[in-house]
This record gives C-alpha cells, structure tokens and sequence, in this order.
C-alpha cells in the first residue's frame, strides 16, 4: 500500500508542476499583452437581423441535438432494465 500511495503522489507532482509553470507562463504573456487584446476587440453593436437569419436557419440543429440527448437518456434505464432481466434468468 505505501509503494501505490507514493506513486500515486509521484505521478500527481510530475503532472501537476510542469502544467503549473506552463499555466504561469501563460499568465504572464497574456498579461502583457491583454491591454492591446481588449483595444482590438471592438463591438460597435449586433447586427440583429443578421443574429436572426442565423438563428433560424440553425435552430433545427439544436432542435435535433435537444431530441437525441433526449432518446439517449430515455433508453438508458430501458437498457439498465433489460440487462437486469437477462442477469435474472
């Protein structure tokens, strides 16, 4: 057992520093630069028209995804319920 809890610990700090220093690094560049990133993003106002055509030419895409995780989670305890029917014979 103490030989797993010290791997285990090994492998967090060996996945864990170098993903730490690469998120400060990040963090710095980005702190330098995140004056010049706001002056570039520039909304001079939505287009409603254009958000309108768009979201009507999309909404069945999302209409088809909204009814597909729908039939998913539906026959999820269907499959549940049969698989205890075949343990029981």
């Amino acid at each position: 057992m103490r030989k797993g809890t010290l791997l285990a610990i090994f492998w967090t700090l060996a996945l864990a520093i170098p993903f730490t220093a690469l998120s400060v690094g990040i963090l710095i560049f980005l702190n330098d630069l995140l004056p010049e990133i706001v002056r570039s993003i520039h909304f001079p106002g939505i287009d409603w028209r254009g958000l309108t055509v768009e979201g009507s030419a999309r909404w069945p895409e999302v209409a088809g995804m909204i009814i597909g995780q729908l039939i998913i989670l539906a026959l999820i305890p269907l499959a549940r319920k049969l698989s205890r029917l075949r343990q029981k014979s």
